[in-house]
């Protein structure tokens, strides 16, 4: 390694100009109860260093900005060669690369609150605004952890923007895509001690986001992503959907599937309904079922007959058209309903524990298993479905009719004690059932209470070739009180099938009792 060169075969710059300002600086850490081993070790080379590259930058102090810290921090320093430290006799250390420095950080807010940096001015003003998002956090029952992971990220975001003397208003698309790409570790002492963060697109992206919707919300920015608009349905599709729910009674999530299935028809079968005949309707849908699996292949037939009807019904073709849609087969009463033995039932709803979650999932598992409920019916129960004193719960089912079913003691003890000790706080929503961790908000989707069951069956090690959904529940229900002698009617009523045809399924759960009554094959077996 060569040795430094000495002091008289350089061309020597000392800044002496530098050295009012850094002595304000010393003064001002001394104040503050910094040490002067810290001083010494951390603050005064560093500062100097940085002072002597914005000189052979050329970059006035007023200039300082994210930008510029962000030069200096990665720059490709020969600084050491020309700028000795006055008094000390010693060299400047070569800089290495890096991606903060506390030091130049809190010399940068000195420059600002001594006046010779101009900022926008909304630094407090920003760290309240986050503080009134952290409060809405823990009104929304956040953990504290989770809390302090969006209060780093948004801060961030904050000092990041007054480092770049941007105010809270002009943060537009372009600025926010800047500050995600940015490539040093935001800090301010005494406001925010940076952390090195995760890639774009990470749960650190998804705070900040938040943050900014909360911002929007209360007016202070311009929603950063417009809210997509709805698309309009052409005026067919919006009369059919009407017609779906006033005259079919059928569920937002069924018309929706509709809706999607003829939308992909109506570019074949054209906008005149008039001019539709047999052939046509065969040909668009053989179109569309060439490439489908059987189950949608029977959707789509299902979505042409319920369109068709209703242009019959509006008048605009003939109905005997109805007639022209195919038929895809499925052979009634084929299978047989698959079911979880008692035993394993109960053992996957004692598994649930004691925890907020537990209790929750206790409760949800209890009714679909004494009241055979869908799991559309446990999302979709609201408390006024209760009557607690005749013990009693409404539910709604397909087609929107109303079935009043008695509460069992079990079931209704442990909804009682979610509601009473589990159910977070939420005086304006009247659904029962709610995620367990915030932001809290009512299981609307079906599928959510799909995977309460699934964990619940892993959790106590059930394995059948049943399904792992909510309705196998239904379907051990109706099997455990056919073999306990109930009749199909009660299981009729119990499920509230509209037709008896649809309950016949369950006749064949008893696979044992049919062996005991089956003929014998004529011949023997393999005769």
């Amino acid at each position: 390694m060569s040795a430094m060169p000495s002091q008289q075969s350089l061309p020597t710059r000392t800044p002496t100009d530098f050295n009012p300002l850094m002595s304000e600086f010393i003064d001002a850490l001394r104040n503050e109860g910094i040490s002067e081993g810290y001083i010494t070790g951390h603050h005064r080379g560093t500062v100097r260093h940085f002072l002597t590259w914005l000189a052979r930058s050329g970059i006035a102090l007023r200039a300082v900005d994210a930008s510029v810290i962000e030069r200096f921090l990665r720059h490709d320093c020969d600084c050491c060669s020309t700028v000795s430290m006055p008094g000390t006799g010693r060299w400047l250390h070569p800089w290495r690369k890096r991606e903060s420095s506390p030091p130049i950080m809190r010399f940068v807010r000195f420059l600002e609150q001594t006046g010779r940096i101009e900022t926008p001015g909304e630094l407090d003003d920003n760290i309240r605004l986050l503080e009134g998002f952290l409060g809405r956090l823990r009104g929304d029952g956040y953990a504290c952890g989770t809390i302090r992971k969006y209060r780093n990220a948004s801060a961030c975001l904050i000092v990041w923007l007054h480092l770049s003397r941007v105010p809270l208003h002009g943060l537009t698309p372009g600025v926010y895509e800047r500050f995600r790409s940015r490539r040093f570790t935001c800090c301010l002492p005494g406001v925010f001690h940076g952390r090195k963060e995760r890639s774009p697109g990470s749960s650190c992206d998804m705070m900040v986001r938040r943050f900014l919707g909360y911002l929007a919300s209360t007016g202070r920015i311009e929603r950063l992503e417009p809210v997509p608009e709805e698309k309009p349905l052409p005026g067919m599709l919006e009369k059919f959907s009407s017609w779906l729910e006033r005259n079919r009674g059928i569920c937002a999530s069924t018309i929706h599937e509709h809706i999607r299935m003829i939308a992909a028809l109506l570019p074949g079968l054209g906008d005149d309904p008039g001019g539709y005949d047999a052939a046509l309707i065969r040909r668009v849908l053989w179109e569309q079922m060439e490439h489908r699996s059987r189950e949608q292949a029977r959707q789509l037939v299902s979505s042409m007959r319920m369109y068709l009807r209703f242009l019959a019904s509006e008048g605009s073709m003939a109905g005997a058209l109805v007639g022209a849609v195919p038929t895809v087969p499925r052979w009634r009463m084929s299978s047989l309903p698959r079911y979880i033995p008692a035993g394993e039932l109960e053992r996957t709803i004692e598994s649930c524990g004691n925890g907020h979650a537990g209790i929750r999932d206790r409760a949800i598992l209890l009714l679909l298993a004494r009241l055979a409920l869908r799991a559309g019916d446990i999302a979709a129960l609201r408390f006024c479905d209760i009557d607690w004193d005749r013990a009693e719960i409404r539910v709604r089912g397909k087609s929107g009719r109303e079935s009043v079913l008695p509460l069992p003691q079990d079931a209704g003890d442990a909804l009682h004690a979610y509601i009473a000790t589990a159910r977070p706080r939420m005086a304006n929503e009247q659904r029962v059932f709610l995620r367990a961790v915030a932001p809290y908000r009512p299981l609307y989707n079906p599928g959510v209470v799909g995977k309460v069951v699934r964990r619940a069956l892993e959790r106590a090690g059930v394995t059948t070739l049943a399904g792992r959904g909510a309705h196998v529940f239904r379907h051990s229900q109706a099997t455990a009180l056919l073999r306990a002698g109930a009749t199909l009617d009660v299981i009729q009523s119990l499920l509230r099938h509209a037709s008896r045809n649809t309950t016949m399924i369950y006749a064949k759960t008893d696979v044992v009792m049919l062996q005991e009554v089956a003929q014998p094959w004529i011949g023997g077996v393999g005769k």
